[in-house]
Order: C-alpha cells, then structure tokens, then sequence
C-alpha cells in the first residue's frame, strides 16, 4: 500500500474546498435572500398608499351634455338703402 503525500490531501482538501465553494455559489444564484449570502439585497421601502382627499367620479351624469334644441333657421333680413341726409 502507498503512503499518502501531502500533495494527496491538499488535492483532496482542494477538491472538497472547489464542491463545497459550488454548492454555496448554486444556492446563493437560485435564492438570493438566503442566509449564507453574504451581500444581500437591500430591504425596499414600503409604500404607503394615500388615499385621495375627495371622491373621484367613476362616470360621467347621464345629463352631462345638453341635448341640442333643433331651431328654425332665420330669414335673411332686408337692408335699407342709403339715403342723403341734408
């Protein structure tokens, strides 16, 4: 039987350090909110919603535009002639 080296267990040791150093770099990619993660991303600011200080209209009067009153049209007027005031 061989002797294990120190250059054995360093590639073992390396290879170990490389499978563990991809399973936290997978599972940092598919959930970055985990807690391994070193920089997570930063907590937004809720939104606070205001309502509006009057009622909006939702549609408009069914008496918003006036119905049009159907007139008849006007005769044209006569136009006096001059005259020669003295």
């Amino acid at each position: 039987m061989k002797k294990l080296s120190v250059w054995d267990l360093l590639t073992v040791l390396t290879l170990i350090a490389t499978l563990v150093l991809a399973f936290v770099i997978l599972s940092i990619f598919s959930n970055p909110d985990s807690d391994i993660n070193p920089f997570p991303k930063p907590t937004s600011i809720p939104t606070i919603f205001i309502p509006p200080p009057t009622a909006t209209l939702i549609s408009l009067p069914p008496t918003w535009t006036p119905t049009p009153r159907i007139e008849p049209t006007k005769r044209p007027t006569s136009t006096l002639y001059p005259t020669v005031t003295p």
